[in-house]
């Protein structure tokens, strides 16, 4: 009798518990999840999507290749259901997949190292990732983290069940997000992006989610955005529609390697911003930013959706030496002044004073 008793409390103790962790993930009911699930699945053509998953999910351990029952493809595209399903409800146009690997690459680091941050284990932020794996346009990064409703101090049990992991990741980040000021539902009903590059890894215990909106209006031409001799050079054409506004440089310190202690600490455990601003780029030196270096440019030329802009640096980087310099382009609708950040592109610049690139990302 006493061992009856014993399994009705443990599973009491268990639903209780699970009660809990939807409550906190910004779910006040099961009802109220499912349907939100049910609109994503419906909202996604062509395939068949589900909030089954195996019965047993692989638990990835430290230097192990990633393998996942679920297909890239899969995942990808449930997500994405739910990202354009949360937009159309708001009248803003979908997004596509983006093929720069930015956001499973950091997902893959997060759940392998066991840290939850923007930064990643070599100090980096998310537009120098983008830089690396070669993104050509601007990069806003939305992260979340759900593990198992079985952990407690001697670990977690029991498997967590992906899809509705990921639904009520992106439900909180739309409708349970005041904490972080509403920043990632923003970011998701952001109109200007144009893409969104998705990251999803997971353990039988624990999924992170990244999701990497993009913005690609920019077609680059030459070789560019590049730098050669301490100038930058950036030639290409922007959509139709479009001008270009404003560019300017920002700065980050060095980089450095950081434990997972570090990030689950500040600065590393909030949001993340593009460095400084420190310089901005004039047409002729009748121009100026107040608050800014002005660097001259030594060619700018904008006919029609076309430009060819280049610069010198080498002052900038006698002044502010070793770090990431971030060129940031910023884009003007026709008929309006609403500017908005359309392509970064981050350059390394070592303690001699020179470009490199960064072989650990």
């Amino acid at each position: 009798m006493g061992s009856i008793i014993n399994a009705l409390l443990i599973a009491l103790s268990l639903i209780v518990l699970v009660a809990l962790v939807l409550i906190i993930a910004g779910v006040t009911s099961l009802g109220q999840l499912s349907d939100y699930v049910a609109s994503a699945i419906n909202s996604t053509s062509g395939m068949l999507l589900t909030s089954t998953v195996p019965p047993y999910e692989p638990t990835i351990g430290q230097g192990q290749n990633f393998t996942y029952n679920y297909s890239d493809a899969y995942l990808y595209n449930y997500t994405l259901g739910l990202i354009n399903k949360d937009r159309a409800n708001y009248s803003v146009p979908p997004v596509t997949l983006s093929s720069e690997p930015s956001g499973q690459q950091h997902a893959d680091s997060m759940l392998e190292n066991g840290y939850f941050s923007h930064w990643d284990i070599y100090g980096m932020k998310p537009y120098m990732r983008y830089t690396l794996v070669g993104g050509n346009g601007s990069v806003e990064e939305n992260i979340a983290y759900r593990s198992s409703e079985l952990c407690g101090v001697l670990g977690c049990r029991g498997n967590i069940n992906v899809t509705s992991a990921l639904a009520q990741m992106e439900y909180s980040m739309m409708y349970n997000d005041s904490a972080e000021h509403w920043l990632h539902r923003y970011n998701i009903l952001n109109a200007n992006h144009t893409g969104v590059s998705i990251g999803i890894a997971y353990n039988s215990s624990s999924v992170y989610l990244v999701e990497d909106f993009v913005d690609n209006y920019i077609s680059w031409r030459g070789g560019t955005p590049g730098m050669q001799n301490g100038y930058v050079y950036l030639e290409g054409s922007v959509k139709n529609g479009y001008s270009l506004n404003n560019v300017l440089v920002s700065y980050d310190a060095p980089v450095a390697n950081l434990t997972p202690a570090q990030l689950g600490m500040a600065p590393y455990n909030d949001g993340y911003s593009y460095g400084s601003v420190v310089a901005g780029v004039a047409q002729s030196s009748n121009e100026y930013y107040q608050n800014l270096t002005t660097i001259v440019a030594t060619a700018y030329s904008v006919k029609g959706q076309s430009f060819d802009v280049a610069f010198n640096v080498s002052n900038l980087i006698s002044e502010y030496h070793a770090g990431e310099y971030t060129i940031e382009m910023w884009l003007e609708p026709s008929g309006t002044s609403a500017a908005f950040l359309a392509a970064t592109h981050t350059f390394f610049i070592n303690s001699s004073g020179s470009q490199f690139t960064p072989t650990n990302v």
